[in-house]
């Protein structure tokens, strides 16, 4: 005889709890979702959720070097030249001179 939905829930939740299974919920953005797609695909795992543990498990076993600049997150420098710096030095000071002019 087939199991009812009920049944067959309370089995799988056995299971989770037998195996200390925990689920976790992440938000991502649709960049990431994309991303994370292009992974599976590549490597063809089937569920997203197993790229991510073994994503984990694989960062788990990298040296402590190699994981900070794999997690480094690209950022952007941003440089202002003298000429730019200056520039905008030279117009703070008018403008507080203007300021300073209309208070009086």
């Amino acid at each position: 005889m087939a199991k009812t939905v009920q049944e067959r829930s309370a089995k799988a939740a056995q299971k989770r709890q037998a195996v200390a299974e925990k689920e976790l919920r992440h938000k991502v953005r649709p960049g990431i979702e994309q991303a994370m797609e292009r992974i599976r695909l590549r490597g063809q795992v089937p569920i997203i959720s197993e790229v991510l543990q073994i994503a984990i498990m694989k960062m788990d076993l990298m040296p402590d070097d190699e994981l900070i600049t794999f997690l480094s997150y690209p950022r952007h420098e941003i440089v202002i030249s003298e000429n730019v710096a200056r520039e905008i030095y030279t117009k703070g000071q008018l403008q507080s001179m203007m300021l300073d002019v209309r208070d009086s």
